[in-house]
């Protein structure tokens, strides 16, 4: 597949195979998706055209919201009744109809066949990802093993808190108090454990790039890290006497290393030395003592102070001092279990288990019958908010439409959006389906925007290739509306600026004061008409 998008016609795109389109705010997306729709009802696009016309039953969409379904459902109804009605008059002053007409030979009969399908709107296959694999699984009961009914529970929160609680309960309280000050150094107890993990909770299980040994128990690690922590300690004991001679005859540049600080850099780390070790906690100080920090702080040409004590230090502070990576890793799979185990209990399903048991069903010796039956009902697949696809989404989509003969898949989404990783998407996700699809296109007119807006925006984000962080994913610029050429901000009878960058002076800030500030700068902007000089603080 060619990396250059092209930019899309909606009456002339292909609809077969599978279709990637890359759609901006406000460039037309959800008039896309009706136009394809009108389409692929009627048969419509000679060459590119479906090879039959479909039912609103066979034509599915999927989006990610029940808002989204409603929303277009009625779009989708709209258009349909304004299209047949365009039939009955044979004429219209709607540029996608009057396209459409063009291409009608017998308008009677279109408008016979829409009005059956604008009938049949109630039963049009528009879904949530969700609500498509379950109603999958119950229309394909013995291919998918859902035998048996199961209720639906929306909200898994309770059942996950209970799990964590329990799983508290039986690995933490028994703790010894040593072990158990460390843990509760971390989390407070179960319910912020549970904010840690909660979202690795939903959907497919994480897969840990670095598992801890199966036999490792809390016990065990908590004693390496102390043994680790103590031989550094008995080192410290045993050349702290040797370190200011050391460190005296060597190139240390003493305008970074200066003997004051030294001195007591060296009490701070002597006094933790003699301490016990009941904290993983390290003394900050005791990084200016690693072979690593006193090179960098070694004049060039001089000899750097060496010892076996600094290379024990770069290793201690190299490999991290902690149990949080064995408490998650134990947490999840048992809270997952634990909850997977009650629902059975009570016959119950999530709304991931229905992507978990269709995807499951999918990878079985049976699921090629299981894709068959559903490409029989759905020849035709649009895929709304694609960007907001996790990894098992797009498995599942692929196993059922990937290379096969006369169906279509068309994903239609914006890839911005997918670096935030909204309800779980992630973005490499969608570089793998932009990979593989036959063809990508783009929608390349705003026609929400003002000019003004759309030219801002296009040139902060042409600045440089990588906009967002991925070059798989580059900036394309749109063009704006020509209905939207007059359109601007007035206020007060003032034009504003489509675009204000706000930067604060001087050094620069955390995140919390530099949110204040900037609200704090808004409101008066607003409160005082836009004035640029209106008493705000300058940014």
């Amino acid at each position: 597949m060619s990396d250059v998008a092209e930019t899309l016609d909606p009456l002339r795109l292909p609809l077969q195979g599978e279709r990637l389109i890359e759609a901006s705010a406000g460039t037309g997306k959800t008039f896309t998706i009706a136009a394809l729709y009108l389409r692929l009802l009627l048969g419509l696009g000679g060459s590119a055209a479906f090879p039959r016309p479909l039912t609103v039953e066979e034509l599915l969409v999927v989006t990610f919201t029940e808002a989204a379904t409603a929303e277009l459902r009625g779009r989708i109804r709209s258009n349909i009744h304004e299209l047949r009605i365009a039939c009955l008059r044979e004429t219209t002053d709607n540029p996608l109809y009057e396209r459409l007409l063009e291409e009608i030979d017998d308008k009677a009969q279109a408008a016979q066949w829409l009005l059956l399908a604008e009938r049949q709107m109630d039963e049009a296959a528009v879904f949530t990802i969700h609500g498509f694999c379950q109603r999958m699984l119950n229309l394909n009961a013995f291919e998918s093993g859902m035998l048996f009914e199961q209720q639906l529970i929306e909200d898994e929160s309770l059942l996950r808190y209970q799990a964590c609680a329990d799983f508290w309960r039986r690995h933490c309280y028994p703790l010894p108090r040593e072990i158990a000050q460390v843990v509760f150094e971390t989390w407070k107890g179960p319910q912020a454990l549970l904010r840690d993990i909660n979202r690795y909770l939903q959907g497919e299980a994480p897969v840990i790039k670095a598992p801890p040994p199966d036999d490792e128990t809390l016990a065990s690690r908590h004693a390496q890290i102390v043994a680790r922590i103590d031989t550094v300690k008995q080192q410290w004991r045993d050349a702290v006497g040797e370190l200011d001679a050391l460190i005296e005859s060597s190139g240390i540049d003493r305008r970074k290393f200066n003997r004051s600080n030294q001195a007591k850099w060296i009490d701070k780390i002597s006094a933790w030395a003699e301490e016990e070790t009941n904290s993983y906690q390290l003394p900050e100080s005791l990084e200016k003592f690693s072979q690593r920090f006193l090179e960098d702080r070694t004049k060039a040409g001089g000899g750097t102070p060496r010892h076996p004590l600094f290379e024990a230090i770069d290793q201690l502070l190299a490999e991290p001092l902690s149990i949080r990576d064995l408490v998650i890793t134990r947490a999840l799979a048992e809270i997952r279990e634990t909850v997977a185990r009650e629902k059975r209990r009570r016959g119950e399903l999530g709304f991931d288990d229905m992507l978990s048991r269709l995807d499951s069903a999918l990878r079985s010796e049976s699921g090629e019958v299981l894709a068959a039956a559903i490409r029989t009902r759905f020849p035709v697949a649009m895929i709304d908010e694609f960007q907001d696809t996790d990894p098992q989404q797009y498995r599942i989509f692929r196993r059922i439409w990937h290379h096969q003969p006369e169906t279509a898949l068309l994903l239609i989404g914006d890839p911005k959006q997918a670096i935030y990783a909204f309800r779980g998407a992630d973005i490499f996700t969608y570089m793998k389906a932009r990979s593989e699809v036959h063809a990508h296109y783009t929608l390349d007119t705003n026609w929400r925007s003002a000019p003004g807006m759309v030219n801002s925006v296009n040139k902060l984000f042409s600045q440089t290739d990588d906009a967002f962080m991925f070059r798989e994913i580059p900036f394309i610029p749109v063009k704006s509306a020509g209905k939207n050429q007059a359109l601007r901000f007035v206020f007060k009878g003032e034009t504003q600026p489509a675009m204000k960058m706000w930067l604060m002076e001087g050094e620069s800030c955390g995140v919390g004061d530099y949110q204040s500030t900037m609200a704090q700068v808004c409101a008066a902007q607003i409160a005082t008409g836009y004035k640029p000089d209106s008493g705000a603080k300058r940014c």
